[in-house]
């Protein structure tokens, strides 16, 4: 059999209210002709070790037992519900997306789990289809692994499989700290046979691999992967500062805490390690507007990524510091003879105070580090631990052309 026309896979399940022998030949077909290639995540080698696919086949509706706890978190909304329900019976249900997938614990229809497929599925049960049957993907153990290992993957697969295709409930990032979450604790339940470790480049892999392709911006999964680590290393934790209104670690909070507050005679500004030209334009407008008061420029690290995350703390802070002092330094030699005293005295009420705290297993997450214009280091008050203003990698802007390309 051969498909020929468009309506060959779109299926209208408002007149019949089962699948065929003829919708599975035709799912098949594509599987050969598509899927195959272009789907290892759901049908090849990118699988979990622990499991792998079977075929696909038509079984009854209730063969399933339970739902996707993995997926409580983002069981779709129910005007995402609707929304899918509506095409379906205004365009059909169609056949070139890769169907529900369920997980066979043994032969038979008994002790079926499902991976995929709760949203679809308890759209069909619903008027006017009320459909008896699912077409499904099944899927089954590899030999050799354990319940803990299989239930690992099917967890995973539960989230990477809703990543890829449409229609599906959206993957939320409630969804991925949940299943991550459980992955840690079947982890430390069975001494590392299966699961995520609790290290931040086990649980970078594990979130990588659920989310997929392009669901979250890299921002949003880095966030998810130290909150997740964070709850398991509580005197490890590794904080990604934001001033967003929902932010576990919100700068403006951080800085009131600190009693790092604006005063007639000196005004705060924080920013971003990286944007050293914009912090310096920002700096001088606030220094023209407040001629009496100094400016203090507070650094953030933003989210931290690397291998060792103490050195690209100190190398980020360190970057900005060389960057600024190097944007001053151009400007003010490329101003006119008669502006020098101006701009001299200007930059003058402009300095590079400290920076926010970000590695709890490095320092003191409560108290924001200070410059000392005496010694060159950055130090937090109570502590010993310190680190040079300056490096000698640390890249430097040598012109006034640098300096105009980098704002």
């Amino acid at each position: 059999m051969s498909i020929t026309t468009i309506e060959e896979v779109v299926v209208d399940l408002t007149m019949n209210n089962e699948f065929t022998k003829a919708h599975l030949k035709i799912t098949r077909e594509i599987y050969d002709n598509h899927w195959k290639k272009f789907y290892p995540e759901l049908y090849g080698d990118k699988l979990p070790d622990a499991i792998e696919f079977e075929m696909f086949d038509i079984l009854p509706a209730a063969s399933v037992t339970g739902n996707q706890s993995h997926r409580v978190g983002g069981k779709s909304v129910r005007t995402k519900l609707l929304e899918i329900k509506q095409n379906i019976e205004r365009n059909g249900f169609k056949l070139k997306y890769p169907p529900i997938s369920w997980f066979r614990w043994h032969d038979g229809v008994d002790g079926i789990e499902c991976i995929t497929g709760d949203t679809r599925g308890e759209i069909l049960s619903l008027p006017p289809f009320q459909t008896t049957n699912r077409i499904v993907a099944l899927y089954k153990r590899r030999p050799g692994f354990t319940d803990e290992q299989v239930q690992d993957a099917i967890e995973s697969c539960g989230l990477r499989f809703n990543a890829i295709h449409d229609p599906a409930a959206p993957l939320s990032t409630f969804d991925v700290k949940r299943t991550v979450t459980k992955a840690i604790q079947r982890y430390l339940d069975t001494d590392g046979k299966a699961g995520v470790a609790p290290t931040l480049d086990a649980i970078t892999s594990r979130v990588d691999y659920v989310c997929g392709e392009g669901i979250f911006q890299p921002a949003t999964k880095l966030n998810l992967i130290y909150e997740i680590y964070n709850n398991f290393n509580p005197h490890d934790v590794v904080i990604s500062w934001s001033d967003v209104a929902t932010a576990k670690y919100r700068i403006s909070s951080f800085m009131t805490r600190s009693k790092l507050v604006d005063t007639d005679k000196v005004k705060y500004l924080w920013t971003s390690f990286e944007l050293y030209s914009k912090a310096f334009t920002r700096a001088c407008k606030i220094a023209a507007e407040y001629p009496n008061a100094e400016v203090r420029i507070i650094i953030h690290t933003g989210t931290l990524k690397g291998y060792d995350l103490s050195s690209v703390y100190k190398l980020r802070v360190q970057k900005f510091v060389s960057e600024f002092e190097n944007i001053v330094h151009v400007v003010g030699a490329a101003a006119d003879k008669d502006a020098t005293d101006l701009v001299g005295a200007t930059f003058s009420r402009i300095k590079i105070y400290g920076a926010l705290p970000t590695l709890g297993a490095n320092h003191d997450l409560e108290t924001p580090f200070i410059l000392s214009e005496r010694t060159g280091k950055f130090y937090q008050k109570g502590t010993d631990y310190t680190f040079d203003v300056s490096e000698d990698d640390v890249s430097e802007v040598t012109d006034l052309e640098e300096f105009m390309e980098a704002a």
